[in-house]
């Protein structure tokens, strides 16, 4: 509601535009580099999947990308994309996509506690400039917490190799604990390391486009400021048609201090999300017509 009230009253979108072409000469560069960390988004997020759903089935490096973008089709209309990771398990045997879906919500958990953890530091910092009254003992436990999560997440693998599972009568579900328990600590740790790889591109392309918006913001403010607007946009329920405006919301109210230009902020996050999200779900659409063996 913040963005719609502010881009309903602004009245200068002459001058706004006229900047945004000027923007095209002298920061070209800034877009070009966004545009191409988006494949790298795409591609980090399908070997993370792919690693994940290892040891349940193997699955080549062209169907873990198909897949990873058909799932962006199926977390369209779902709260925070939990459609997602079914749609992509649909592509493998059936036998294994409960299994499968699992591994593939703790891989997709793992990179929203990457952004809580690192959000939630960079947000203290953030505070303790800019708001200090803010910053007190319970947001210390909050932070606290989030480090907890993220360590119980790592070894939950572990900890489920423990269960007796002679005393569960359904196959079924013995055979979900058991696939559970077979992840190794090392493809945990490579889930991780994909999930901190992406989130830095996230990140980096954010930075590159308020940079290309001459959005004046210099890299010690884009590290404090940033993961603080994707650990609000990651804790706020969503679903990926409103992602783009809750974004804009938090940029705005978070990059208050460095800049006024609330349609520029705006324009930015919207235009980041169109070729992170947009185009992702444009291509997977289009991938549903393909043949699932491939």
């Amino acid at each position: 509601m913040v963005v719609i009230y502010k881009l309903v009253t602004y009245n200068e979108y002459t001058t706004l535009f006229e900047q945004f072409a000027s923007n095209f000469t002298t920061n070209w560069y800034f877009l070009v580099a966004c545009l191409m960390l988006m494949p790298c988004n795409m591609l980090s997020e399908a070997l993370k999947w792919r690693c994940a759903v290892s040891h349940i089935e193997k699955i080549s490096f062209k169907k873990a990308i198909i897949t990873t973008l058909r799932g962006q089709v199926g977390g369209i209309a779902t709260p925070n994309k939990l459609g997602d990771i079914p749609t992509r398990a649909l592509s493998l045997h059936e036998g294994n996509r409960t299994s499968a879906t699992i591994m593939g919500f703790i891989a997709a958990w793992t990179l929203s506690l990457v952004i809580i953890v690192i959000g939630a530091i960079a947000s203290a910092e953030y505070l303790s400039i800019h708001y200090p009254k803010l910053l007190d003992k319970e947001y210390q436990s909050f932070v606290f917490i989030c480090c907890i999560g993220i360590v119980a997440l790592i070894f939950f693998p572990i900890f489920i190799r423990f269960v007796n599972t002679d005393k569960i009568n359904s196959p079924k579900i013995k055979n979900i604990i058991d696939s559970i328990a077979q992840t190794s600590l090392s493809q945990i740790f490579i889930i991780i390391f994909w999930s901190i790889v992406r989130y830095a591109i996230f990140c980096t392309q954010l930075f590159l486009m308020l940079r290309f918006f001459n959005v004046g913001i210099s890299v010690e403010q884009a590290i404090i400021s940033i993961p603080t607007i994707y650990l609000l946009t990651t804790i706020t329920p969503t679903i990926t048609a409103s992602e783009a405006t809750t974004r804009s919301s938090y940029a705005i109210l978070i990059l208050a201090p460095f800049c006024s230009s609330t349609p520029t902020i705006a324009l930015a996050t919207t235009l980041l999300w169109a070729l992170n999200r947009g185009i992702p779900i444009i291509v997977g659409s289009t991938l549903f017509n393909l043949n699932k063996k491939h």
